[in-house]
């Protein structure tokens, strides 16, 4: 059994909790987690004198971390975890929102975790885009692992492992897709489409990380850099969102049979790796024309195996799932992987 911190207990991080005591995962006891915070503080579940379900209850009644503190103090972030090795914790799952500036705090938290031997699991693309080499230096220095597969929006296909990547493109965001399925099927306007995706908690009341492509770029970014070892940064991602602009794309779209996708593209050039967000038509042949609504979607193109598809990872139960598998990644032994 692998006993699990959490550091972000919002929606994401619930889930995980979730799905750990009552969905697929439950019932084995491989995992248990016993520390969870948010940025106010965590709690030692067990110091606390308390488990993960009774404080999944009183959250789920509008009830504040905190407030669970009854028999044992909340920990400032900082004394939380330097606290985690002499916890036995071996795994620090991190959902703190994306700060898509500088990728902090969470990256700092993350690197402390990784400096005390403890493995990290991060969903938050922030610490990955600004922060990547800083962490994978940091846990090859202390032997700790690092995972982030639920940052892209997309589960990379195992059978890319060692092959060259000469090209990735991919719908890796769901709201923007959203919103440009709705505008075609039932003939709305930016405004109205954006306006829905809000109504229907799909889009966030401030989209602008979605719609202006911010949050693809952060995706294709991370991509780029972990199989095509591009080294850029998200200032080297030519960018365009999508708005009532896009209305005389998808006209055009409509002409061809086609339809409008918001496409994240890294390509080998003479020149480098080039990396792109832009909206594009996608004619009946290509496999993004299928894909609607809050679904994802990626092709890598292979040197060796030609063309592999991957379906994208969306909601938060299978983002949890992602988390999982993730902590599984990190607790196995490298010599023991498949590949290793």
């Amino acid at each position: 059994m692998a006993r699990i911190a959490l550091l972000g207990f919002g929606n994401v991080g619930r889930a995980f909790a979730r799905h750990l005591t009552t969905g697929d995962a439950a019932g084995g006891g491989e995992h248990r987690i016993c520390a969870v915070a948010d940025i106010s503080g965590g709690l030692l579940l067990e110091e606390a004198g308390l488990d993960i379900t009774r404080v999944l209850e009183k959250l789920e009644h509008g009830g504040l971390l905190s407030d669970c503190a009854e028999s044992g103090g909340m920990l400032p972030v900082d004394d939380y975890l330097n606290a985690l090795p002499a916890a036995g914790i071996r795994v620090l799952v991190e959902c703190l929102p994306t700060n898509p500036v500088d990728g902090e705090p969470a990256l700092t938290f993350l690197r402390r975790s990784l400096e005390q031997n403890v493995a990290a699991v991060t969903v938050n693309k922030g610490p990955i885009v600004y922060g990547h080499r800083t962490l994978t230096e940091a846990a090859a220095r202390s032997g700790a692992r690092l995972a982030y597969s639920g940052t892209t929006g997309v589960r990379p296909p195992v059978e890319i492992a060692g092959c060259h990547i000469l090209d990735i493109r991919g719908i890796l965001n769901g709201t923007t897709n959203f919103i440009l399925t709705e505008m075609q099927r039932r003939d709305l306007a930016f405004r109205q489409a954006l306006d829905q995706a809000k109504e229907q908690g799909i889009a966030e009341p401030n989209p602008d990380l979605d719609i202006q492509g911010w949050d693809t770029a952060c995706k294709i970014l991370i991509l780029a850099n972990e199989w095509m070892a591009a080294g850029a940064l998200l200032s080297d991602v030519v960018r365009i969102g999508i708005g009532p602009e896009t209305e005389a794309l998808l006209h055009e779209a409509r002409a061809k049979n086609g339809v409008v996708r918001l496409i994240g593209r890294a390509r080998r050039s003479d020149e480098g790796i080039c990396l792109s967000v832009t909206p594009k038509i996608c004619l009946q042949d290509s496999v993004f024309h299928s894909i609607e609504g809050t679904s994802k979607g990626a092709i890598f193109r292979t040197r060796e195996k030609g063309e592999i598809f991957a379906g994208g990872v969306s909601g938060r139960e299978a983002i949890a799932k992602v988390i999982l598998q993730d902590v599984e990644a990190v607790l196995t032994p490298r010599d023991s992987r498949p590949g290793a």
